[in-house]
C-alpha cells in the first residue's frame, strides 16, 4: 500500500492518458508545495499543453490554474472526442 498521503496531492489519469506522460505511469503523488496548480501537475507529469481536455479536482470540474493543496484529489482525462 502507499505510505499515510495525507500532505500529498493524488493524481490519477485515465482513459489512455497515462500514454501521453513522460513515464507512462497512471498514478501519482505531489506535494502541493512544489506543484501548486493543476497546470503544474500536467507539466511535472510531462502531459503536452492541451492533453488533460477534463480535469476533476475532488470530483469537480477545475481549470489548469486551480490551485491544489493537501489531500486533495486530481482525475485527468484526455478531450473528449478527441483525435
Amino acid at each position: 500500500g502507499m505510505t499515510d498521503a495525507a500532505g500529498t496531492i493524488s493524481v490519477k489519469l485515465f482513459a489512455g492518458l497515462e500514454l501521453s506522460a513522460a513515464e507512462r505511469r497512471s498514478e501519482y503523488e505531489y506535494d502541493p508545495r512544489v506543484v501548486p496548480t493543476v497546470g503544474a501537475v500536467a507539466e511535472a507529469i510531462g502531459l503536452e499543453p492541451g492533453a488533460a481536455g477534463l480535469i476533476l479536482v475532488n470530483g469537480v470540474h477545475a481549470g489548469l490554474d486551480h490551485v491544489l493543496g493537501p489531500g486533495d484529489q486530481v482525475s485527468l482525462f484526455p478531450p473528449v472526442g478527441g483525435g
